[in-house]
């Protein structure tokens, strides 16, 4: 009995991914930046790394003990582990200006820019067309789409948010 084109697209299309070592992460959603999903030899692989660096970090040596913790933890949880003192922002100098400025503050302008472009394209096709549907705009025109790729290729940091009541309701991001 022979398959259907489709079947057997899809067939090979799960033996391929179950065989590739990562893959980008929610593909089928046109994935994520910078996160990965692992196929059964990349997880494998991951997991033999993880143990390897395990014994060679933690087990071979005396005045180390291995934790497994939470990345969210109280901010006196990160004070008293060094990490908020030797926080270090990346600075940029313009050597014409004489001027130092931060990386990520350098990296929102240039977002905020681009997102300004958008916005102007989409003003202007407002303006020449009635029943405008701005979202179906953004989400088919060339310029539009081309500005929005790079924002996309820009942001590749997630802000996280964790709101604990311990914490007297503040909300803390990561």
């Amino acid at each position: 009995m022979s398959q259907k084109p489709e079947d057997f697209l899809r067939t090979l299309s799960l033996i391929v991914k179950s065989t590739v070592i990562f893959f980008p992460s929610s593909e089928i959603y046109d994935g994520l930046s910078a996160v990965y999903d692992y196929g059964q030899y990349g997880a494998e692989l991951k997991k033999n790394l993880r143990e390897y660096w395990w014994k060679a970090m933690v087990q071979m040596h005396e005045n180390i003990v291995g934790i497994d913790a939470a990345i969210f933890m109280h901010p006196t949880t990160w004070k008293a582990s060094g990490h908020v003192d030797a926080f270090n922002d990346p600075l940029i100098d313009n050597k014409d200006s004489k001027k130092r400025y931060r990386a990520d503050v350098l990296i929102e302008e240039h977002v905020a820019k681009i997102e300004d472009k958008i916005n102007k394209e989409v003003e202007k096709a407002a303006k020449r067309f009635e029943n405008f549907d701005a979202a179906m705009f953004k989400s088919t025109n060339a310029r539009v789409k081309e500005y929005q790729d790079k924002i996309d290729a820009i942001n590749l940091r997630f802000k996280t948010a964790l709101n604990d009541n311990n914490l007297g309701g503040k909300t803390n991001y990561c």
